[in-house]
Parts: C-alpha cells; sequence; structure tokens
C-alpha cells in the first residue's frame, strides 16, 4: 500500500534522515522505533508533506505521491496523529472532530463516524462541548486519534501516540490501534514503547542517527538482542 524509497531529510547542513526506504502492506500494523533524535518524526513529518525531502520518492496505492502537499495526501487517504497531541487548546471536542472532516462532503458520514468515535471514548461525549485544553493528556490523545480518523484515511500514521500518558491509558490507546486494524485501517506506529508495541505489530523498523539499522517482523526485533540493546535500551527475548 505504502512505500518510502530512500527519502532523506535535512535542516541546514544537518541530515536528519538518510536515504531511509520502508514499506507497509495493505492491513498491516508496522513500527518504527528508535531513540530520540534518531528521525523519526522528521521522516513522519516528510511523508505527509509538512517538511520538505531532500530526496526520495514516496508511493500510495500504486501513485507517485512525492510531490504532493498534506492536504492532497489527506484526500487521497494518508493522514497523521503528530506528536504531542496538538489539539486546537481554544476549539471543543466537536469542533476538532468537524475540523478532522474538513475534506469530506458528507454530513451523514460524518455524523455516523462522530458517533462512533464518542462511542469508543466514553469521556469525549462528556467533554464534547468543552474546549479541548480542559481535557488530560490521555484524552487528548484519543481526540487527536479521532480526529485523524475523521478523514476516513486508509493510512494512519501516529507519531509516538503513548508519550506522556500513564500505563493505564496507554494500553486503553493500543487497544484501539489493534482495532482499527479491523476496520481495514493500515497503520505506521512510531514509537520509543519497544516493549509494548511489538507486541501487536506486524513488522518492525529501526531507526538511529537517521539511518535505517533494521527491518524484519516484529518476532525477529524481539529475538535480536543487539539490536534492542543498542538502539532501543531493552534486552531482546
Amino acid at each position: 500500500m505504502f512505500k518510502a524509497e530512500n527519502v532523506s531529510v535535512s535542516y541546514g547542513p544537518i541530515r536528519a534522515v538518510r536515504d531511509v526506504s520502508l514499506t507497509v502492506g495493505e492491513g498491516e500494523i508496522v513500527t518504527l522505533l528508535g531513540p530520540n533524535g534518531a528521525g523519526k518524526s522528521s521522516l513522519i513529518s516528510a511523508i505527509i508533506g509538512l517538511v520538505p525531502k531532500t530526496g526520495g520518492r514516496i508511493a500510495f496505492r500504486d501513485e507517485d505521491v512525492t510531490v504532493l502537499g498534506t492536504e492532497a495526501l489527506v484526500c487521497r487517504g494518508m493522514t497523521v496523529t503528530p506528536e504531542g497531541r496538538r489539539v486546537f487548546a481554544e476549539l471543543t471536542v466537536a469542533e476538532n472532530l468537524r475540523l478532522g472532516a474538513a475534506t469530506r462532503g458528507d454530513p451523514d458520514g460524518i455524523a455516523e463516524d462522530t458517533e462512533k468515535f464518542l462511542e469508543m471514548f466514553p469521556i469525549l461525549r462528556r467533554r464534547f462541548h468543552s474546549a479541548a485544553k480542559y481535557l488530560s493528556g490521555g484524552e487528548q490523545q484519543m481526540l487527536a486519534i479521532s480526529r485523524s480518523l475523521m478523514s476516513r484515511p486508509r493510512f494512519l500514521m501516529l507519531d509516538e501516540p503513548s508519550l506522556g500518558l500513564a500505563p493505564r491509558i496507554v494500553d486503553q490507546i493500543f487497544e484501539f490501534l489493534i482495532q482499527l486494524r479491523t476496520w481495514g485501517v493500515t497503520m505506521l506506529v512510531v514509537e520509543q514503547n519497544a516493549g509494548e508495541v511489538l507486541e501487536f505489530a506486524d513488522r518492525a523498523y529501526v531507526l538511529a542517527s537517521g539511518a535505517m539499522q533494521f527491518s524484519g517482523t516484529a518476532e525477529d526485533l524481539r529475538q535480536s538482542g543487539g539490536v534492542m540493546e543498542m538502539y532501543l535500551g531493552l534486552e531482546g527475548h
């Protein structure tokens, strides 16, 4: 479904991402792991058109989308839940969700999807008319993911969805991601919480210092003690 080939990102003389390639197949959950400063967020931002690429090619559903902007990519079925949630703090939960559906023109479908996410995250129903700034970190993450899904993406990228959340909320978020697979959503999950995400991901990549260090199944990575310890600070199984 998705392919990045030799993607590079530079900030002045600094090469944040160097010739990185990865693929995500239809229906897969693929995780991109690595330490702080590895270039994970830069890669995701380049894929979705938020920062310029200095090299490489992006293909989505057999179409070359390398030069397309963010709005065009969203219209084609790609979206991202950014690191740090980035909800619109002064807007209500309802308004945030409506903005997520800005590229759509089907009011009935938008209402149906809104109800689906309010059922999935009942706290959002209780906070529906409250400004997003009054939500807890976990509630904001639920809103951020739901807002991303309001565009009905085929391919969802999530940048550090568990960052700064309590373990109970992390479990709830990850359970939701597993359910999304049954809804036909393909995912690329950027995470530092390697231990948990490898429990449900199909495949994994490890990025460090802007370059790819590992590519394989999640089970391969769990068994690769050297990679786990060197780049992720974990012991392999």
